[in-house]
C-alpha cells in the first residue's frame, strides 16, 4: 500500500502517517467517545499534532509564542492522486474560520477540535474511496471468466494467422473471428485431452468461448452434436445442395457454408466424383464439412476412332461404348481396363491412376483382329488387287471391308466387295473372256451376191458387219457363178473382204 504525505512545519512532505496507523487511532477515538463523548477527542488531535500530521507550514511562521493557544487557520486539504497524476501539486482550498466548516461546526454547537476531527474522518473516507476507484483502473490479467455450458458447434472456415480463426457458429447462424490461446483446452475425436491440439480449415467442433465471445476456452472434436459418416458413390447436385446415391436411395443435404477438403486444401463441390471416398461431418443431419479420404483421377481415351463397335470396361463395372477423347473418373490406385471391338483383338491393360491426375490411354497400338481371304479363280496367271494394292491369295488382313479386283489379258475385269469378319473368307472368281468387236466390210465384183458367215446368211453384198474378234468363214453365192469362199481373222477395229466371182 502506498504512503500518503502531508505538509508539515518548515518542510514539504516530511512526516508520513500510514493508513493502518490512522485506522488504529480512529478505533481508539471511537472507544473514548463511548466513555466521555467528545472529551477525549482533543487528546486524539493532540496526538496527531505531536506527529506533526496536520500543522500547516504557515503556522510555524505566525507562532506568536502564546503556548498552546491555537486559532483555526486556513488549512490545505490533500487531494487523492492517481498514478497518472502523481507529480501534480496539492490543490489548496481555504476555509475561513467564520464562514467555513469551523463556523458551521459552531452553528451546531461543536468546538473547533471536534469539527477538525469530522474533517479528518471525511478526508480518510475520500482516501479510501479513491483507492477503490484506482484499483478499478487496474484490471486483473488472469484467465478470462468462461461462460457456463457445453459450447456450440462451429465450422472452422479460415486460419487468419496469429491464433485468429474465422468460424461459422452453426447455432447462431453467423460468422465470427475467435482467438486460440495456449490456455485453450482440446479434446480429440476419441474424447481424450489433447495437449497439442490445433485447428485447420474444415474442422467441425464443439467450441466454448469466454464471456466476451472472442476467446476459445475449449475445443471438443468428439461433441455429441457432431455426427461423422463415411460414404462413397455419391453424386453432387449443386443446385439442390445434395450428395446422393440413387441406387442405394441415400441422400445428404449440405449447408451453403459447407467446406470440401482434400489433403488440407479446399476444393469445390463440383470436383467430387462418385468413386471418391468421403468423410461427412454433420450437425442435425446437415453436412458442414466433407473430407475426401480417397480422391479420383481421370482416364483419357485416345486414338479410338479406328475401332469399330468398341466398348470399354473398367474393373467390375459395366462396359460402356468406346468414344474418342472420353474421360472416365477412377479413384487413385491400380485398375484393369478391357477394350473390345469388332475389328480388334480383345485388349486387357492394367493402369495406375494418380489422384488429381490424368492418365492417357492410347489405343493406337491396339492389335487389330485379322482373318484370311482365299481367292479361287477359273483362270490362272491372273493379278489380284485388294483396295488397290497388289496381293496374292491367300492373304492375311485385319478385320474390315475390302475391294477385290482380278485382271487377265483376254478376259473382262472381275471385281467384288467383301467383308472380312471371320477367321477365314473364301472368294470364288469367274472371269469372262474379253469380247472386242471389229467391222468387217464385204464387197463383190458382181451385184446381187449373197453373203454367208459361218454358214449363217447375213444379206447381199456389199455390206458391213460388226463381229467379235476371231476367225470367220465367209461365203458368197450368185446364180450363174461359182461360190466364193474365204476365212478371215478379225483382230482390230476393221477388216475387209472383196470377192471375185467367176
Amino acid at each position: 500500500m502506498k504512503e500518503y504525505h502531508f505538509q508539515k512545519d518548515e518542510q514539504d512532505f516530511g512526516m508520513t502517517v500510514r493508513l493502518d496507523d490512522i485506522n488504529e487511532k480512529v478505533k481508539e477515538l471511537k472507544k473514548k467517545e463511548d466513555d466521555d463523548e467528545l472529551g477525549d477527542a482533543n487528546a486524539f488531535l493532540d496526538a496527531f499534532e505531536s506527529e506533526k500530521f496536520d500543522t500547516p507550514a504557515e503556522e510555524a511562521e505566525e507562532d506568536d509564542g502564546l503556548g498552546d493557544t491555537r486559532q483555526p487557520e486556513p488549512v490545505k486539504r490533500p487531494e487523492p492522486v492517481l498514478e497518472e497524476e502523481e507529480d501534480e501539486e496539492w490543490e489548496e482550498e481555504e476555509y475561513e474560520e467564520e464562514g467555513g466548516i469551523y463556523g458551521l461546526g459552531e452553528s451546531f454547537g461543536l468546538n473547533h477540535k471536534t469539527t477538525k476531527l469530522i474533517l479528518l474522518l471525511g478526508i480518510l473516507a475520500c482516501i479510501l474511496g479513491f483507492s477503490l476507484v484506482r484499483c478499478g483502473f487496474h484490471t486483473s490479467k488472469e484467465a478470462p471468466v468462461t461462460v457456463s455450458g457445453e459450447g456450440s458447434p462451429m465450422l472452422v472456415q479460415a486460419d487468419r494467422g496469429g491464433g485468429e480463426f474465422l468460424v461459422y457458429d452453426i447455432a447462431a447462424e453467423e460468422g465470427k473471428t475467435v482467438l486460440l490461446t495456449e490456455e485453450t483446452k482440446f479434446t480429440d475425436a476419441f474424447g481424450r485431452a489433447d495437449t497439442n491440439g490445433t485447428l485447420k480449415d474444415g474442422d467441425l467442433v464443439v467450441a466454448e468461448l469466454d464471456k466476451d465471445g472472442e476467446t476459445l476456452v475449449s475445443v471438443d472434436f468428439s461433441g455429441e452434436a457432431i455426427q461423422t459418416e463415411e460414404a462413397t458413390g455419391l453424386e453432387v447436385d449443386r443446385k439442390a445442395r445434395t450428395l446422393s446415391n440413387k441406387e442405394e436411395n441415400i441422400s445428404y443435404a449440405y449447408s451453403e457454408e459447407a467446406i470440401f477438403i482434400y489433403e488440407e486444401e479446399e476444393i469445390e463441390a463440383k470436383d467430387l466424383e462418385p468413386c471418391d471416398v468421403l468423410q461427412l461431418k454433420m450437425v442435425e443431419d446437415i453436412v458442414y464439412s466433407v473430407e475426401v479420404q480417397e480422391y479420383h483421377g481421370y482416364i483419357i481415351v485416345e486414338n479410338a476412332d479406328n475401332i469399330k463397335d468398341g466398348t470399354l470396361k473398367l474393373d467390375e463395372e459395366e462396359a460402356v461404348p468406346l468414344k474418342e477423347g472420353m474421360q472416365i473418373a477412377a479413384k487413385e490406385g491400380s485398375h484393369t481396363v478391357i477394350v473390345e471391338g469388332s475389328n480388334i483383338e480383345k485388349r486387357t491393360d492394367t493402369i495406375l491412376v494418380e489422384a488429381g491426375e490424368e492418365f492417357e490411354y492410347d489405343l493406337s497400338k491396339a492389335q487389330e483382329k485379322v482373318g484370311v481371304i482365299i481367292v479361287n479363280a477359273n483362270v490362272s496367271d491372273y493379278k489380284l488387287y485388294i483396295n488397290g494394292a497388289a496381293a496374292e491369295s491367300p492373304v492375311v488382313l485385319p478385320m474390315g471391308e475390302y475391294d477385290l479386283v482380278i485382271l487377265k489379258n483376254g478376259y473382262a475385269e472381275w471385281n467384288q466387295h467383301v467383308t472380312l469378319d471371320q477367321d477365314s473368307l473364301t472368294v470364288n472368281a469367274e472371269l469372262q473372256r474379253d469380247i472386242q468387236y471389229g467391222t468387217l466390210t464385204i464387197t463383190a465384183d458382181v451385184d446381187g451376191a449373197w453373203v454367208y458367215i459361218n454358214g449363217e446368211e447375213y444379206g447381199v453384198a456389199p455390206m458391213q458387219v460388226n463381229l467379235p474378234y476371231g476367225s470367220y468363214n465367209v461365203t458368197l453365192e450368185k446364180d450363174g457363178y461359182a461360190d466364193y469362199r474365204q476365212t478371215i481373222q478379225i483382230q482390230g477395229s476393221a477388216a475387209t473382204l472383196h470377192a471375185a466371182m467367176q
